[in-house]
């Protein structure tokens, strides 16, 4: 699987009173320049995951199904965790929404996934869109885990400026 996509702030949240959330609960078991790999929860299935960096907007990514019992194991060798709810607002382009918890309380992110990455770079953002933040420590969660509680609550509030 390809991924290519945008993330951006979320600067008015929108209605999600019909949409159904998603619960995450991610760890990391690996971070590199280009690669990463952890495992989540994303509701009640258990995953595990290795991306790829292939372009400034686009990774490989590689996921298999793991039981619980797995995760329990991998767990003990993972780094800190990443907690969100996220909801799907469309399907084209598919745009989702992450609310943060935890240590990264106060960051809502707009995620959109693009089929090219043409259709990535002339891709309008949304008016409740903020500042776009997918080269940021704020765009990708490998990064935000290495950010201490000041460095996340500095950049996040000097980004929603």
């Amino acid at each position: 699987m390809h991924e290519i996509e945008r993330k951006f702030l979320v600067e008015k949240l929108p209605d999600l009173s019909d949409k159904d959330s998603v619960s995450y609960e991610r760890y990391f078991l690996k971070i590199e320049a280009d690669f990463e790999e952890r495992i989540q929860r994303k509701g009640d299935k258990y995953e595990k995951e290795k991306k790829f960096k292939t372009s400034d907007l686009s990774r490989k990514t590689e996921k298999q199904e793991i039981s619980k019992r797995d995760f329990d194991v991998l767990i003990n060798s993972a780094s800190k965790s990443i907690i969100r709810e996220s909801y799907k607002i469309s399907d084209n382009p598919e745009v989702t929404i992450k609310i943060y918890h935890g240590d990264y309380e106060g960051l809502t992110r707009a995620e959109v996934e693009f089929s090219s990455e043409d259709e990535a770079k002339n891709f309008q953002s949304y008016d409740w869109m903020g500042k776009e933040i997918t080269n940021t420590q704020l765009g990708k969660d490998s990064k935000l885990i290495q950010l201490n509680q000041k460095e996340f609550k500095d950049l996040l509030d000097s980004l929603k400026q």
